[in-house]
């Protein structure tokens, strides 16, 4: 933490910024250490840690051992003061999660609608059911991941192909019923930030994290902070163009990444092999071929090894473009992680340049699927305690 004394005027919002954020990195901390490594005055320090612990924001939490007079009493976040509620929202269903200020989940909870359902549905959808997990709880804000582009500042859902949205805002109508913040940003964005702050992002500080399953996405930590691009688009990797002469993608261009290896890949190659008599595999599901390739079919394993090359090539792009310690690997489709990675590690490795591949760790998101909720939740963790990551 850059940590500077602020001056009187800006005494009270910096200096019990500076104080509540120490006490979250270093926690349990006490009084005496915190004046150290802050530089501030003793005085000054009791007045904020006394203003923290009537807003129940920290608490004392034991006292450390002394060589003699008045042992010093720890300091720590009081995690449970506060509840957020973490929202991701899918092409099928809405998962929601409530956390403590530590992003620990508290409650989870899922919502199925139908395929195309228009968004004001959608968002009575999320209405009831935040109205059901938030009763009895201290909330702090809401946060939302959706897939596509968002325009951060409004809350507005631009463009998201998979839900067909164009301009939906969400924000507005969820602060003017709950009172509290709110929070909309990309999912995959939101994943990343969960990976960096709980996950297998915390010991990097350059990574993309990348997702797949009915889209491509990644998120990009660049110097331990998230790179979001000009106006959030960043990240938008299943629309690169693998192949210019390629199939038709639903956001309208050719040869993006995204039809060539995520779900639509295997749903049209498994459609492709069912008609030409191949494969012990009779629906063209990403679920039903990853079960036939468990059960040894080579058809399947094939189509997952296809794809997985084809993921490498994109993502080799990336790597060389940006040059991450870490490529961590997120979305739905890990569940086939060990039939496609290896074909995808070694396309990465193997056209990417020779002393980028060789430092390259290409790893597993740690949280899994409560990684989105979590994620959507830190967005109004993150502001509360006034971070810049």
């Amino acid at each position: 933490m850059n940590i500077k004394k602020g001056s009187k005027s800006l005494l009270k919002n910096l200096n019990r910024s500076i104080v509540i954020n120490m006490i979250r990195e270093k926690g349990p901390i006490s009084r005496v250490v915190i004046a150290k490594a802050t530089g501030l005055e003793r005085a000054s320090i009791t007045n904020i840690v006394n203003y923290l612990l009537k807003k129940k924001l920290i608490k004392e939490v034991g006292q450390d051992k002394s060589s003699g007079g008045r042992r010093p009493t720890f300091l720590d976040i009081n995690y449970n003061h506060k509840t957020v509620c973490g929202v991701k929202i899918e092409a099928e269903r809405i998962i929601f999660g409530l956390t403590n200020l530590r992003g620990k989940i508290i409650s989870r909870s899922e919502e199925k609608f139908p395929r195309g359902s228009k968004s004001q549905e959608i968002l009575e959808l999320i209405i009831k059911n935040i109205d059901r997990i938030i009763k009895s709880t201290n909330l702090l804000g809401i946060g939302i991941g959706v897939s596509g582009f968002v325009n951060l500042e409004k809350g507005i859902s631009i463009y998201s192909p998979i839900l067909n949205w164009k301009n939906v805002d969400l924000a507005k109508p969820l602060k003017e019923k709950y009172r509290v913040p709110v929070f909309i940003s990309n999912d995959v964005n939101t994943l990343t930030l969960a990976e960096k702050w709980y996950g297998a992002g915390k010991k990097y500080k350059n990574f993309i994290c990348i997702t797949v399953g009915e889209g491509i996405g990644s998120g990009i930590v660049i110097n331990g902070k998230f790179y979001g691009g000009a106006i959030g688009g960043a990240g938008e990797i299943g629309h690169i163009c693998i192949n210019i002469n390629g199939p038709k993608c639903r956001c309208g261009e050719r040869g993006c990444l995204e039809v060539f290896a995520s779900d639509y890949f295997l749903i049209e190659e498994a459609k492709k092999a069912i008609a030409q008599g191949k494969g012990e595999f009779k629906k063209p599901t990403p679920k039903e071929l990853l079960q036939a390739a468990k059960c040894g079919d080579i058809v399947a394993k094939d189509i997952f090894k296809i794809m997985g090359r084809n993921l490498g090539i994109g993502v080799k792009n990336a790597v060389n473009l940006l040059n991450p310690e870490a490529i961590i690997v997120g979305g739905e489709r890990i569940d086939a992680y060990s039939f496609f990675s290896p074909a995808f590690k070694e396309a990465v490795k193997g056209h990417s340049f020779p002393e980028e591949a060789k430092k390259l760790d290409i790893i597993l998101t740690e949280l899994g699927e409560d990684g989105w909720i979590i994620g959507a939740a830190t967005l109004v963790i993150r502001d509360f305690f006034k971070l810049p990551l």
